[in-house]
């Protein structure tokens, strides 16, 4: 059974929990070197300082369970304060905490932004992306600092928009390189008041910052629940600079643990051929002018998604596999 009425009642008179809701700890020198929240959003400078942070060398790339881990949750915490997100219904922080399967303690960074419409205030559009990489001395710049520099744009552009008429849940996730573990403990293990069936489209980011490798940005996608397929196709064309595929379904991010529980998703992405999971995955080699287009159009076309008049609940037939394996 969907649980409407707690998150409808939630959406009123929450505004000042985000500002006493408890901050990550971390060590006082990677504190000190956390940006500040932005002066707007798709600011290529401000971008690359989000990339540059997350992918330095103090926060090691971010493996569950380290220093680097939490100082990103630390970060991620300060920005969704900074921009007015509020923390789940029925959670007491942005975090939602869980042990990986090699039992490292880390969590989910997790806000969002109240819709307008009253009826669809239980209608929720997640844009996600994960900020754990490998560690090790690999910095996971495009993999996925791009990702969270992206979602931080986009919570930042519909924060200071009109409201959108579904909710926005912004979702960072933890522990996704070793299974989409985070993503997973979003949905199976939700704080009351918060229904993961009321999800009805992701919105999944993950290494957008390598377009310049092969000159395509990829917005692949489950083909049952298309309305994300043709929110992209609307809108690729205010994009002339950027040549965007409409790929086929992809099991590689955290989209997969929204299909599998019959949600369909968007995913961007841009191919990385040198640096996959490597120690050149540095800010260096991104190409922050094209992130900035690609995150943009990935806001947009969230947002559309989170206007649209179609029933996004209703837009997966009963018995359809969202995933789409059977086509692969």
């Amino acid at each position: 059974m969907t649980l409407r009425s707690p998150l409808a009642l939630a959406l009123v008179g929450l505004a000042g929990l985000a500002a006493c809701a408890p901050r990550p700890e971390c060590a006082d020198s990677a504190c000190e070197a956390i940006p500040s929240c932005p002066d707007s959003a798709f600011d290529e400078a401000a971008m690359r300082a989000d990339v540059a942070y997350l992918a330095s060398e103090a926060l090691d790339g971010r493996a569950p369970g380290t220093p680097g881990d939490d100082a990103a949750r630390a970060f991620l915490h300060d920005r969704f304060a900074c921009l007015g997100l509020r923390p789940l219904p029925g959670a007491p922080s942005f975090e939602q905490a869980f042990t990986d399967a090699e039992g490292h303690e880390t969590a989910n960074v997790v806000g969002y932004l109240p819709g307008a419409d009253a009826g669809d205030a239980s209608d929720i559009v997640v844009v996600s992306a994960h900020f754990d990489h490998l560690g090790d001395g690999r910095l996971g710049a495009n993999d996925n600092a791009s990702g969270v520099s992206g979602l931080l744009a986009i919570a930042q552009a519909l924060s200071e928009a009109e409201p959108t008429d579904r909710t926005v849940v912004f979702a960072a996730f933890g522990a996704e390189e070793s299974g989409m573990e985070g993503a997973a403990a979003f949905l199976d293990t939700p704080p009351e008041g918060f229904s993961p069936d009321d999800v009805v489209y992701d919105v999944n980011m993950d290494m957008i910052g390598t377009y310049g490798a092969t000159g395509t940005v990829y917005a692949l996608g489950s083909l049952a629940g298309t309305e994300g397929r043709a929110a992209v196709a609307a809108r690729r064309a205010e994009y002339p600079e950027l040549d965007v595929g409409l790929g086929e379904p992809s099991d590689l991010s955290d989209n997969e643990a929204f299909c599998s529980r019959g949600i369909p998703y968007l995913f961007f992405w841009t191919e990385d051929p040198d640096c996959y999971h490597a120690r050149c995955d540095v800010p260096d080699q991104l190409d922050y002018p094209s992130m900035v287009e690609i995150a943009r159009l990935t806001g947009q076309v969230a947002a559309d998604l989170a206007d649209s008049d179609a029933d996004l609940r209703g837009a997966v037939a009963p018995g359809t596999d969202v995933c789409d394996r059977a086509g692969r």
